[in-house]
């Protein structure tokens, strides 16, 4: 028979309750989730039933959160404990500690992050860096305490949001901190690897050694900083302004340190991997394919020599729109040779080229 997990969500909002206890029961089921909107009925549920993992708010109606935990420990030792909380990232770490907390997310929370840390805690997945043999569980558990320091560290060290280290396609590894969805959109990530990936893609066309990008995106509320760690993952720290970073030259010497760490870690467990040579054949440029140099687009006149001229004298970023613009003006789809001239498949998308049924007919 396939083992049970019994669930207690201790939270006085009634659509977040509602909401975490679908989500959790969407994992299997042999899920069995009870959720209390006080501390008093919580207690009475885990008297009646025995619980793996209690979701806890930190304020609650009557008793409140810590209060709950600790009598939650008392009748279940092994209770695992995750911690909810609107405060602010540095109180709810805080508490955490306290009450030593298996984990804490801070409201709103990010389903997935919750679901991800709850499987991982019940022991349903093995390993944050895919399938190990089993010769090197023990291992990874220590590494990854390992990894979950350095991010710590650099944090603190450039008083950062949240650390995160990104897989391939933008899913979040290791995280110290608190990565806010409405500052950080989830859809945001893969993209944000994608950017790096498109380097990665240049560099084995032109047969180089892989970019040592340090990528930086900003806006009014936020800065984000992406710095590569191997061909599969990717350090990303996030500032709130206004923010106290030492100087960027710093930042980027501080980022790069932990991403080496980071790199001789998962070499070690022997997660990363190479390329296939046949991936890379087949992202290179075909051989029949004659792709001229840069230098003699620019030179091969017309449009070009206004451009190398204007590069030659060094243009503003106002000069270059109103040249790509005019660029834009003069520019007529279907790269036909002659514009005036329309060739017969162009004719017969537009409707004006004859029917060959009636032409077979005559």
């Amino acid at each position: 028979m396939e083992q049970q997990f019994h669930i207690l969500i201790v939270e006085d909002h009634r659509e977040l309750a509602r909401m975490l206890r679908a989500g959790i029961q969407s994992l299997g089921d042999n899920f069995v989730v009870f959720d209390a909107p006080s501390g008093e009925e919580a207690l009475l549920e885990a008297m009646h039933h025995p619980i793996d993992l209690a979701v806890v708010d930190m304020r609650l109606p009557g008793m409140d959160g810590p209060q709950v935990i600790q009598r939650l420990r008392a009748q279940h030792p092994q209770t695992k404990i995750f911690l909810l909380s609107g405060l602010p990232d540095d109180a709810v770490l805080e508490a955490a500690k306290d009450l030593e907390a298996d984990a804490w997310f801070r409201k709103p929370v990010e389903l997935a992050d919750l679901l991800d840390a709850i499987e991982r805690h019940l022991g349903l997945v093995k390993s944050i860096l895919g399938d190990l043999p089993p010769s090197l569980e023990k291992e990874e558990e220590q590494a990854t305490d390992c990894m979950a320091d350095l991010l710590a560290d650099l944090r603190n060290a450039l008083d950062a949001r949240a650390v995160v280290l990104l897989d391939e396609v933008g899913h979040v590894v290791l995280q110290a901190g608190s990565l806010d969805s409405n500052l950080v959109p989830r859809e945001v990530l893969f993209p944000l690897m994608t950017v790096y990936a498109t380097g990665l893609k240049i560099s084995r066309l032109l047969k180089s050694n892989p970019p040592r990008n340090h990528f930086i995106f900003e806006s009014d509320e936020i800065a984000l900083h992406l710095t590569p760690v191997d061909r599969q993952y990717a350090l990303l720290i996030l500032c709130t302004k206004p923010c106290n970073m030492p100087p960027l030259t710093q930042v980027v010497e501080q980022s790069r340190k932990t991403a080496k760490g980071l790199f001789r870690i998962l070499e070690r467990l022997g997660v990363l991997r190479q390329n296939p040579p046949e991936v890379a054949e087949a992202e290179a440029a075909p051989e029949h394919e004659d792709i001229a140099p840069a230098s003699e687009t620019l030179e091969s006149g017309g449009d070009g020599d206004d451009l190398l001229s204007l590069l030659n004298q060094g243009l503003s970023s106002e000069e270059a729109d109103r040249f790509w613009e005019a660029l834009a003006d003069g520019y007529t789809p279907g790269h036909a040779i002659n514009p005036d001239v329309l060739s017969y498949e162009q004719a017969k998308r537009l409707g004006l080229a004859p029917d060959e049924a009636s032409e077979e007919a005559e």
